[in-house]
Order: C-alpha cells, then sequence, then structure tokens
C-alpha cells in the first residue's frame, strides 16, 4: 500500500495543477495579516482553518481527487494496471491516502505562514501549541468534509468541468450550513444538523475561538452557539465514520471498471 501511495503522490507531482494548488496555501493568511494589521495568532490560524480550508482546500482537493480517479482513462492505462495485477480497491485508498496528506500539509504550510506573518508582526504566539494541534486536525477533517463529493465525482465518472463545478457548488453549500441556526443550533444526535459534516465542524472548531475584542454580535452568536458545541472525540468519531463509507463506496466503484 504504501509503494501505491508513493507511486500516486509522484505522478500528482509532476502535474503543475498540484504545484499551482499548493501554492495557494500561503494566499489566505498572507492577505489577511497584510490587511489587518491588529490581527493576533488566534486570528491568523482561525483564517488557515476556515478560509483556508473550506473556501480552497475542499474543491482543490476534489479537483485533485478527479485528476487521480480519470488519469487511468485519459492514458488508457486501466487495463495494464489490471494485468500488473494491481488491485483497483487498494489503488482508489491510495489515491485517497495521497489526497489526505496533501490536506494536512496544506494546513500545516498555512499555518508555517500565519507563524511567519506573526513574528514579523511582534504577535505574540500564546497557545502556539493548541492552534498547531487544532490546525493539523482540522486538515484531517476537511479531507472527511470533501469525501461526499469525492463520492459523487467517482460516481459520475464525468469531464473534468462536470467535477469542478460539483466542486464549487459543494464548496458553497458547506460554507453556507456553517452560518445557518437551523443546522448549527441543534442539540446533538439522529438528526441532519449531526450528520452533515460542516455544520459538525464548525460545531467544534467555534468553541476555540477567542473571545477577547470580538463585536456584540460576534459574542452573542458563539453564546448562542455554546451549547450546541461539539467534542474532538465526538466530530471525529462522525466524520471519521461517514469518510468511512464514502471510502468503501469508491473501492466499489473503482473496482466496477477493470470489467
Amino acid at each position: 500500500m504504501l509503494k501505491l501511495i508513493v507511486c500516486e503522490f509522484r505522478k500528482l507531482k509532476r502535474k503543475k495543477l498540484f504545484r499551482l494548488a499548493f501554492a495557494t496555501s500561503f494566499l489566505m493568511p498572507l492577505l489577511y495579516s497584510i490587511l489587518l494589521r491588529d490581527s493576533n495568532l488566534d486570528d491568523l490560524m482561525t483564517v488557515v482553518r476556515e478560509e483556508n480550508g473550506f473556501l480552497l482546500l475542499i474543491p482543490l482537493t476534489v479537483v485533485l481527487a478527479a485528476n487521480l480517479f480519470f488519469q487511468e482513462h485519459d492514458y488508457d492505462s486501466l487495463k495494464n494496471l489490471a494485468c500488473v495485477p494491481v488491485p483497483l480497491g487498494r489503488l482508489a485508498l491510495a489515491k485517497l491516502g495521497v489526497l489526505l496528506l496533501f490536506d494536512v500539509a496544506y494546513q500545516m504550510v498555512g499555518a508555517a505562514v500565519a507563524v511567519l506573518m506573526a513574528l514579523r508582526g511582534g504577535i505574540p504566539l500564546d497557545g502556539l501549541g493548541l492552534q498547531l494541534a487544532l490546525t493539523l486536525a482540522t486538515g484531517v477533517l476537511v479531507w472527511a468534509v470533501a469525501m461526499p463529493c469525492i463520492l459523487l465525482v467517482v460516481w459520475c465518472n464525468k469531464s473534468y468541468i462536470i467535477s469542478v463545478l460539483i466542486a464549487f457548488a459543494y464548496t458553497t453549500l458547506c460554507f453556507l450550513l456553517r452560518i445557518t441556526d437551523h443546522f448549527m443550533m441543534v442539540p446533538l444526535g439522529l438528526n441532519a444538523a449531526s450528520l452533515l459534516p460542516t455544520p459538525m465542524v464548525f460545531r467544534w472548531l467555534y468553541q476555540f475561538h477567542s473571545t477577547e475584542a470580538v463585536g456584540e454580535a460576534t459574542l452573542a452568536f458563539y453564546t448562542r452557539l455554546s451549547p450546541y458545541f461539539v467534542s474532538t472525540p465526538v466530530v471525529f468519531a462522525v466524520l471519521l465514520g461517514e469518510a468511512l463509507v464514502c471510502v468503501l463506496l469508491m473501492m466499489k466503484l473503482y473496482r466496477r471498471q477493470e470489467r
């Protein structure tokens, strides 16, 4: 399995799309530190976890997934892989493993940029360990959030243009759900709000936001949301459980392509 992951990573690394996608990890924290001079470390890391993760990383993950899953069709090499033989289920798992590594690395590079911007601006690095742990965890959770969209892309098995449209529609929906009371202010249980991945992630993340120097409206929002916060074990159990179901379905769909 490790050899397959390395092979898939080397194939992806040669593509300009991969290098361009990874370069965007600098974008949000750099812009935020330039535009807002009075920001603190929590603000910079929040931008990395939320704007970088849910506005940039999710669509990039889906587009890269389409590239990984469609490349054997593009080069008509699927039959050759079946003759080696390389089990297509394991190959699909290796591709998803590469995406997980990409998402975690993307978030951590963004965190490194945020730390550099903080040092450059003389911002204290208070709570750096917690901020890095949250950012690392968010990289894993963003990968899990992207899994339903990647499953849809693999199931449709259409062109790159369709994949891009699906990715951006999913990203927009995810970002809108985080500000909707109907999906955020709901007790944990067997309901849509507890099964939708994005509201769950933000119900976990928001409890770590600093409430110092925030406006009255923002403070009131956090106060209303606080009874609905979810713990770290719960958010990982729910999202990784859903991701596992998506992974198993993708492996099954990909194995059908060798018939």
